[in-house]
């Protein structure tokens, strides 16, 4: 895939994620002006729900909403240098890069992939954390959310 693709392909998949926080945030909201719940979760981990969900391993891919267009311009994202947890193995806090890096040079559905295909929990769990701590971070930067 040429890598203009993968920008626009990665771009999209964020704008996604983008649409999938505020579709959740909303039924938050209502089920707290019904009482279902006592109060909102922080966005965070709104996002790192809504990234689990596309982490688990029996959820079938879904397709963009009708009438989603890709940005004006897409910009080309640099892998993120992440920290993985410091209890991680030196071996499991490479391959969490690699995943990120394949999160933010490919796609995220990419690298969600790669990451199940090895059936490793301890893997799976940290590169979940490390990619909702990415993409969190990028939203705050992109002003769609509010840092903690």
């Amino acid at each position: 895939m040429p890598e203009g693709e993968a920008s626009n392909s990665l771009e999209q998949e964020i704008a996604r994620i983008e649409q999938d926080l505020t579709l959740k945030r909303e039924a938050l909201e209502r089920q707290k002006q019904t009482g279902a719940i006592s109060e909102m979760p922080h966005e965070k981990e709104t996002l790192r729900e809504i990234v689990g969900e596309k982490i688990a391993p029996l959820q079938t891919p879904t397709s963009p909403p009708a009438g989603t267009s890709p940005p004006q311009q897409p910009t080309t994202l640099p892998p993120p240098q992440v920290e993985p947890p410091s209890y991680l193995s030196e071996e499991l806090k490479m391959k969490v890069q690699e995943l990120i890096n394949i999160a933010f040079s490919k796609t995220i559905d990419d690298a969600i992939k790669q990451a199940r295909a090895t059936n490793n929990a301890a893997l799976i769990d940290a590169f979940h954390d490390a990619l909702v701590d990415e993409l969190y971070n990028y939203l705050v930067e992109r002003g769609k959310l509010k840092k903690m």
